[in-house]
């Protein structure tokens, strides 16, 4: 018997929570033993034999270890295969002690449970026909979501939708190479659908649709991952201000002497939709000073990474030559300018090219303005609400799918043998039905779900 089928013929069991203490917390098992295994720990307080209970119903009771009670729980069973692994299933929700859950699941595999690995539950639903590959994923999307964008997009391809998407493209060219078997197994009459103008028609319908899907997946980035930020400026304009003002707490050091800040400090910010992956840098300047100087330079690099760039200018000195140098620098990158210090002079922000909000950070800040400007720059979330892939996993498999496309274009524009351009369609296939999970490797299977968390 190979490792896997013996997992997957074994009861699991597992806690479902955070390992913290809290209000309740939860411990899942599934497998074929799983309500024998839980009767043997859990009597109901009605007396009731859980072996006769209904799929999504539960029960209050006690847990015991042997003839000790450990805690009142709600035990609540799901009948095979009308649960989520497909399985018969039994989550026990109990107090949200740490050592009590632990307790819990330590009497739950002494009575013959076999501890759940990282998304082995997942899994079970994915190998039991219950998911698709990419609503597995999705699972994790919709848990690490840190907006309402990135939780939206998550819940759609959870839904299926992203699934039936590549399925319809995928049955699309389908129906091409089928025109194509037909021809090629010496039929009479030449098909209408493979008439150069229509295969070029059909092909590049199918480019653009897939391409829109890329472009979801690029922006959705911004939504899922956080918009890499840095504060660039130079010494003393108020950036360690800015930070502190969007952190809605003192993170960086203020103060009046210039090069404060030598090093990059960090921090997640919420801005409406968008998550500021925030980083707040030394001044730039030129500097004799060793440490402030590899401040400098590592303020240079975070540019490098970053997807934003706030720069934040002094109002009361203006905009300097210097400051026009570095926003040059910068214009491979969306920048919004901070004309900063706005309680201290009544001059305004001169024209630029890129969006200016004028502040006081140290007093005020218009985050709604703010976050218009964000929305300026990367999009609104309306792209959430369309089947999008969500991972390096599923984008490596659409960007061969247009390569594939492109091809079969080429293939066509130089007149090439139907027969080449049906080996290269039938590829198509391929890429697109393993971001569903049809003829993906083990190696691919362990690999998504060994980024899940153990319990889910």
């Amino acid at each position: 018997m190979s490792p896997f089928l013996f997992i997957i013929m074994s009861t699991i069991a597992a806690i479902s929570t955070p390992n913290a203490a809290g209000g309740i917390s939860m411990i899942r098992i599934s497998g074929e033993d799983a309500i024998d295994i839980a009767s043997r720990i859990f009597r109901a307080a009605d007396h009731r034999d859980i072996h006769e209970m209904q799929g999504y119903t539960c029960a209050y009771g006690y847990v015991y270890d042997k003839e000790y009670q450990i805690d009142d729980v709600v035990l609540t069973v799901f009948r095979a295969p009308h649960s989520f692994t497909g399985e018969d299933t039994v989550e026990i929700t109990c107090h949200g002690g740490i050592y009590l859950t632990k307790k819990i699941l330590l009497n739950i595999l002494s009575k013959g449970a076999v501890s759940a690995q990282a998304g082995e539950f997942t899994r079970r639903a994915f190998e039991n026909g219950k998911i698709s590959l990419s609503q597995a994923e999705s699972v994790m999307n919709v848990i690490r979501a840190n907006g309402n964008a990135a939780l939206r997009q998550a819940n759609y391809a959870r839904d299926g939708r992203l699934g039936k998407k590549m399925s319809e493209i995928s049955g699309r060219i389908v129906e091409l190479l089928s025109a194509f078997a037909y021809w090629l197994d010496d039929a009479e009459e030449f098909p209408p659908e493979l008439s150069t103008d229509n295969l070029k028609s059909n092909i590049n319908q199918l480019l653009q649709e897939i391409l829109i899907l890329s472009k979801n997946y690029e922006q959705g980035k911004i939504y899922r991952d956080g918009v890499r930020t840095v504060l660039l400026g130079r010494p003393n304009a108020g950036k360690s201000t800015v930070m502190n003002q969007l952190c809605g707490m003192e993170r960086s050091i203020v103060t009046d002497i210039a090069g404060t800040t030598r090093d990059v400090i960090t921090e997640q910010v919420r801005i409406g939709d968008f998550t500021l992956v925030l980083s707040d840098t030394a001044g730039i300047r030129e500097t004799d000073q060793i440490i402030e100087s590899i401040g400098i330079t590592q303020a240079m690099r975070s540019l490098d990474d970053s997807d934003l760039v706030i720069y934040v200018i002094d109002a009361t000195t203006g905009i300097l030559d210097e400051d026009r140098e570095l926003i040059q620098k910068c214009n491979d990158k969306k920048i919004v300018v901070l004309w900063n210090k706005t309680d201290l002079t009544g001059v305004h922000a001169e024209q630029l090219s890129v969006p200016i909000l004028e502040c006081s950070a140290k007093y005020e800040f218009d985050f709604q303005a703010f976050h218009d400007i964000l929305q300026s720059l990367f999009g609104n979330a309306d792209f959430c609400d369309q089947p999008s892939v969500l991972n390096e996993r599923q984008n490596i498999l659409l960007q061969n799918t247009v390569r594939c496309l492109k091809d079969c274009l080429s293939l066509i524009d130089q007149g090439s043998e139907l027969d080449m351009i049906y080996t290269v369609l039938e590829e198509c296939t391929g890429y697109l039905n393993q971001i569903d999970g049809h003829n993906v490797s083990e190696d691919v299977i362990d690999g998504v779900f060994s980024r899940f968390c153990v319990g889910k």
